[in-house]
This record gives C-alpha cells, sequence and structure tokens, in this order.
C-alpha cells in the first residue's frame, strides 16, 4: 500500500543511491513517492538498513547499496574515476611494496597464467595461503625485474615468444588459444607474464659468479674429500634375503658363495656373465655388474670405502654390508673437475640465492596486503 506522505528530493547523486540517505542540492527539485515496498530475494525477505524505495515517473528506485550486498554483491564507490564498482573492482590495491602496487586485476591475470602453467592450480585456487603466495610470486618478479640488466631482460624478451611456438607446437595452438581463453588470458598478456618470470630468473643466474662456484666446489671438498669422486664399479651381490623379506641365506653360506665367485673370476671366467647369472642386484644384473661413473658418495659406507681403496684392476674380497656380500672389481676411479660440475654447482647456488632472497629480503620489501574482498 502507497506511503501517504510525499517528499521533495533534491538533486539526487550516485553518493545517495549507494548509501541509501538523500543528498541536496539547489540545482532541481522532483516530488516522489516514498512507499513501504517489500524486498524478497530468492523468497528471503531482506530490509534496506537505511533508506526507502520510491517511485518516480512509474520507476522504482532501491538503495543500491542494498540491492548488491543483499545480492551477496560489494559495492565501492571509486571518487577518482566517478565509478561504482559492484562486485569485484579490478582497480582496488591488493599489495604495496617498496617501489610500486599490484592492483586486483592485475593480481587476477597474474593468478590465471598459475591455472595454465600449475596443474595442482585448480585444487588450491580457493585457498588463502595460497593465493597469497602467488601475489608474492608476482611482487618478487617485479622486483627481480627492476634489478636486472637491460640484458637480463633482453634475453627474456627474446625467450617468451619461443616458449609460447614450443607450447602451441606440442600441445596444439588450438588446444593453447583455448585454455588462454577459458582462462580469460590474452597471448600477449601470457607473453607479458613469460618476460616478467623469465628476467627474474636471468637476475638470479647472472649474479652467480665464477669465483662463487669454485668457492662452493673447494668447500665441499673440505667437507667430503670423496664429494666429486666418481668410479666405474662391477660387483656381484650375494644376498641374504629375498623381494619378499624372507631369509634366503645366512651370512656363513653368503660369505662361502662369494668366496667361490671371487675365486672363479680369478680363475679367469667373465665378471659380467657370472653377474647375470648369480647376482641378486636387480639394478645391476642387465648390465653385468657395472655401475658406470657413479658417485661413491651415493653408496653405504662399506661399499664407498672399498670402491675407494681397492686397487684399480683388482677383484677384491667380499665385503660386507646391509645387503649382503659383495664381490667388487674398480674398473676406473676418478675425480670430477671444477668445469664439470659448474653447472649442477649453479644450480644450488642459484636455488640458494634465490632463496635468500625470499626467505630475507622480500618480506622487507612488502608493506601491505590485502586480498579480502
Amino acid at each position: 500500500m502507497k506511503d501517504k506522505v510525499k517528499g521533495l528530493i533534491v538533486g539526487l547523486t550516485i553518493g545517495s543511491l549507494i548509501s541509501g540517505t538523500a543528498a541536496f542540492a539547489a540545482s532541481s527539485q522532483i516530488e516522489v513517492a516514498f512507499r513501504s515496498i517489500k524486498y524478497m530475494f530468492d523468497g528471503v525477505e531482506k530490509v534496506p538498513a537505511d533508506g526507502k524505495g520510491f517511485v518516480y515517473e512509474g520507476s522504482t528506485y532501491v538503495p543500491l547499496r542494498f540491492v548488491s550486498e543483499a545480492l551477496g554483491k560489494k559495492v565501492e564507490w571509486d571518487e577518482a574515476n566517478e565509478t561504482i564498482w559492484i562486485g569485484s573492482n579490478p582497480n582496488k590495491v591488493v599489495a604495496t611494496y617498496k617501489g610500486g602496487t599490484v592492483t586486483k586485476g592485475e593480481f587476477d591475470t597474474f593468478f590465471a597464467m598459475q591455472g595454465i602453467l600449475n596443474a595442482s592450480h585448480a585444487a588450491s585456487k580457493d585457498d588463502p595461503e595460497y593465493q597469497k603466495s602467488v601475489l608474492m610470486q608476482l611482487i618478487q618478479n617485479r622486483i627481480l625485474y627492476s634489478k636486472s640488466s637491460e640484458t637480463d631482460q633482453k634475453s627474456a624478451k627474446e625467450s617468451a615468444p619461443d616458449q609460447i611456438s614450443k607450447w602451441k607446437a606440442k600441445y596444439g595452438e588450438a588446444n593453447v588459444l583455448d585454455s588462454l581463453k577459458k582462462n580469460k588470458v590474452t597471448e600477449t598478456e601470457l607473453q607479458y607474464f613469460l618476460v616478467g618470470s623469465l628476467t627474474a630468473e636471468n637476475y638470479i643466474k647472472s649474479s652467480i659468479t665464477d669465483e662463487q662456484l669454485k668457492a662452493k666446489y673447494d668447500d665441499n671438498l673440505k667437507q667430503d674429500k670423496d664429494a666429486y669422486t666418481i668410479a666405474s664399479v662391477r660387483h656381484i651381490l650375494i644376498g641374504l634375503t629375498n623381494e619378499d623379506g624372507s631369509a634366503k641365506r645366512t651370512k656363513e653360506e653368503a660369505l662361502k658363495l662369494a668366496k667361490d665367485i671371487q675365486q672363479k673370476i680369478k680363475n679367469g671366467e667373465d665378471f659380467a656373465k657370472l653377474a647375470k647369472e648369480v647376482t641378486d642386484d636387480p639394478g645391476s644384473k642387465e648390465t653385468g655388474g657395472l655401475y658406470e661413473d657413479a658417485g661413491v658418495s651415493g653408496w653405504v659406507p662399506e661399499f664407498k670405502k672399498a670402491v675407494i681403496e681397492q686397487p684399480v684392476g683388482v677383484v677384491g674380497d667380499p665385503i660386507e654390508t646391509q645387503f649382503g656380500y659383495h664381490v667388487i672389481k674398480v674398473e676406473s676411479r676418478s675425480v670430477k673437475s671444477f668445469d664439470s660440475v659448474k653447472d649442477s654447482l649453479r644450480g644450488s647456488l642459484e636455488q640458494a640465492q634465490y632463496q635468500q632472497f625470499v626467505e630475507k629480503e622480500l618480506p622487507g620489501l612488502i608493506e601491505k596486503i590485502d586480498l579480502s574482498e
């Protein structure tokens, strides 16, 4: 039923629509009829906290904030751009760091990239901690980009299109473009994303010097003199248990069998042929007992000791380990040079440098994070 009270609303503005209150200006006047309107949302009645709806020239006007929030949508008034945002506001600043800011729109685009490149993204995308970690990655990429050289940036800009071309060749251009479309990302945005990520990687890589690498090599040798020792070793294992863990033979029986095999080899029988026939080591059975150019530090202590100390070319006495008894012949032994391990050392130093930045430097550069809706 109509509310009989009539009123004058002067100069109605967008601000009044958001807040539900009347705003006045001297410019104009309109006559409206306030009505006691009932608002039902999916069968549930909701009542405005303030401000009534009114009818003007056949149209019903209701406070925008009330309607939007009743529908579960946040409402924001962007004074600078004279814009009302209902729901997500792409211009909202979700992070501030020394040197810049990240808007909701920028974060959403970066986040969508993870959906394209990260297989586990779908299972974690609603997790606030995961969202924060993705935002931190965006910030760190920007900061590292700002620290990078023109060479690092140029290399990334040249690599990004090539990477996209490789994906198209591997997965099919139509599939790549369809994935971009589903995630509401353009190819240009994907390329921009790759440039940022690749430049950050290039910066970390170029910050590692040969002097640092050599120092790491020397330090590893100080910690373990055999850190870079490799050997080609042929062995026959006489085990104590079956694959299911049940007892296969006693230690005494295993040792006797190992000594018999050692003597056969000394008498001229072929080591590789015997290994294929009798070894209990499935990892080397098909290679005739051979482990070629293997790092000795990966072996159990007793086996490692024998490989390091046993003369090259000699079939030594059986060695006991937790697996049983081994008949060993060291075919070659050497130490990897610095140049041969430089790339692997670089990888570990890059990871350490990256972790140092993320854990020590990055937190102090971030001033505020707000991913709340």
